[in-house]
């Protein structure tokens, strides 16, 4: 009887499982795609938030629709009575010089993102002054201009078509110039640039420089550059890691900013290497600009041999690196420190 039972049970079990349907078998099929969600961790360099502009005379943040500064340029003195300058180590950029006789120095500042209320001590123009003037089309600041011979920087600068002129000794736009009496002159001369803004233009200007974060002057270390144009005009830079920037020496004592009462820091350091003459009995010292030459770059405690490049007197000098790209600095200031064949240049890592 136990398998008669049996026997029907199984038969059961072989009839329903015929009965059942076939068990179908997965294929694979491609996984649906996944919605990403935005990554909504803060972004501190900001680079997911678009584009960053720069200002174009020190690489600093600025809005999308800022295409114009009120910049201008002021010839600034640079001799033992003349320090400590006051505002100096405020401008954007800031030219180098020799004048007369080589010995001693002169500053092109360019300012467009401060406008100090007392700038100088103020001196007279020169004709490669003028050049750089005429390069970036600038407002010009001055208090007189030789006017001898090959040195006469009057009649080029008149014949110049920059936005506007203050000359203080020829009475041009000389409001805004007053005489500090605890300083003799010819060294206390001084520009109100806050009082000039009613004056300086708003106007677009050409981009000489590119600025970022992250720079192609690498080639080696280099925290200290020292430049010997005299033996009463010696400068020396010291690399300062933590603010990335260079401190700035003069004749071995830190040179000062008596407007900011500190020592002038630099950012950005160029040595454009061009042919220095004198000319005229008062050896007025004239640089040809045009061409190409040498140029040395100290960024960052770094540094790298380059080039320069100029066509004509109205274009602009386009500075590369090593390999033929054009450099790129950090934001901040930039000294270009205009330099000749006697000049004395160590630098040390």
């Amino acid at each position: 009887m136990k398998k008669i039972i049996l026997l029907i049970i199984s038969l059961t079990l072989l009839f329903t499982a015929a009965c059942s349907p076939k068990q179908e078998i997965a294929e694979d099929k491609p996984a649906e795609p996944v919605t990403q969600v935005p990554d909504e961790t803060p972004d501190p360099d900001n680079k997911a938030q678009g584009p960053v502009y720069r200002s174009i005379f020190n690489g600093k943040e600025i809005s999308q629709d800022q295409k114009t500064y009120q910049a201008f340029g002021i010839i600034i003195e640079n001799t033992s009575a003349a320090r400590p300058q006051s505002a100096l180590g405020l401008a954007d950029i800031v030219y180098e010089i020799a004048v007369e006789t080589y010995a001693y120095t002169r500053f092109l500042a360019v300012f467009a993102s401060e406008h100090p209320t007392k700038v100088g001590p103020v001196r007279s123009s020169r004709i490669p002054f003028v050049r750089i003037a005429q390069e970036w089309n600038l407002p010009y600041a001055h208090y007189g201009s030789a006017k001898t011979g090959r040195g006469d920087a009057l009649s080029l600068v008149e014949s110049l078509n920059l936005p506007i002129r203050f000359d203080g000794h020829r009475g041009i736009n000389d409001e805004f110039y007053s005489r500090d009496k605890s300083r003799k002159a010819p060294h206390n001369a001084y520009f109100n640039a806050e009082a000039a803004l009613v004056k300086i233009p708003e106007q677009e200007y050409e981009k000489h420089f590119d600025f970022d974060e992250s720079i192609n002057i690498d080639e080696q270390d280099a925290v200290e550059i020292s430049l010997r144009y005299s033996r009463i005009n010696q400068v020396k830079y010291v690399y300062d890691e933590e603010n990335r920037s260079y401190l700035r020496f003069i004749n071995d004592e830190p040179m000062m900013d008596a407007y900011m009462n500190d020592q002038i820091r630099v950012t950005n350091i160029i040595l454009l290497h061009a042919p220095h003459e004198t000319a005229e009995r008062a050896q007025y010292v004239l640089v040809d600009f045009i061409g190409e030459g040498k140029a040395e770059y100290f960024v960052n405690g770094k540094y790298e041999e380059g080039t320069w490049k100029k066509s004509s007197y109205d274009d602009k000098t386009e500075f590369y690196d090593g390999n033929g790209n054009p450099i790129v600095l950090l934001p901040g200031n930039t000294w270009i420190q205009v330099v000749h064949d006697k000049v004395g240049i160590d630098k040390a890592n």
